[in-house]
């Protein structure tokens, strides 16, 4: 789905291709989930990797980018880098030198430690993408050092839910876009994982909002959510109109 010259949002994943930069752009993979779950005591299939992989691999084929951009949190844990988090974040890097794509990693508030790995592989991680063409890149947690044509986050993990007269809820990862106060462009994100469902943006009020970019520097009802179905994505409007909806 193309939502401005510049941007294309790849149908049915989490991933969107910035044709200026010929790159992919993905957030919030959330590497080692798996992980710390079973230092916890509740084991689960180690399948996120794998996923992301499979999502990276056709997005790039779709569309020939030659570059990857992973806006935050790469990895799950906050205190610390995990030995099941290094493993994961290694195989992901090597994955992409076999695509033959350069990885750009920015921090996220779960990337704390992240920098140890720098001396093992040669990725560069950086806080802040203030990139050629005016696009700005950061995960979100924070607000913009600067001011741009569009800016680009994930953080929020945003998602819909719509429920049925019988009462039962189907919820979908959404892309959020539109304009800021100042009339620039703003794109949210959808978590690139399978263990982050997301946050249903359209049953939260402002005050329970995770990014400062939506509680700041736009009106979040009058963002547009774009969500993700099987093959394809669906426009669903404005946030506003999708608040207590019932169909």
């Amino acid at each position: 789905m193309q939502i401005n010259e510049f941007i294309e949002l790849i149908e049915g994943m989490p991933a969107a291709y910035i044709k200026p930069l010929n790159s992919i752009i993905i957030s919030d993979t959330h590497l080692g989930y798996e992980g710390q779950m079973s230092v916890s005591g509740t084991l689960i299939p180690n399948r996120n990797l794998s996923f992301i992989e499979d999502i990276i691999e056709k997005a790039v084929i779709i569309t020939g980018a030659n570059r990857l951009i992973i806006t935050g949190d790469l990895k799950n844990d906050f205190s610390d880098l995990k030995y099941y988090e290094r493993k994961e974040v290694g195989e992901l890097i090597e994955f992409c030198e076999k695509l033959s794509i350069k990885l750009i990693l920015i921090k996220g508030n779960h990337d704390n430690y992240l920098d140890r790995i720098k001396n093992s592989y040669n990725v560069e991680i950086i806080k802040d993408y203030l990139l050629e063409k005016g696009f700005y890149i950061t995960h979100g947690d924070e607000l913009p050092k600067c001011s741009a044509d569009t800016y680009i986050i994930g953080h929020e993990h945003p998602s819909i839910v719509i429920y049925r007269q019988v009462g039962n809820g189907e919820k979908m990862k959404a892309f959020l876009y539109g304009d800021t106060k100042d009339g620039n462009k703003l794109l949210v994100l959808p978590a690139c994982s399978m263990f982050a469902p997301g946050s249903n943006i359209n049953e939260e009020g402002k005050d329970e909002l995770l990014s400062p970019f939506l509680k700041e520097i736009c009106d979040v009802d009058n963002l547009n959510a774009i969500c993700i179905s099987e093959n394809e994505n669906l426009n669903f409007g404005k946030i506003k109109d999708l608040r207590n909806i019932i169909v």
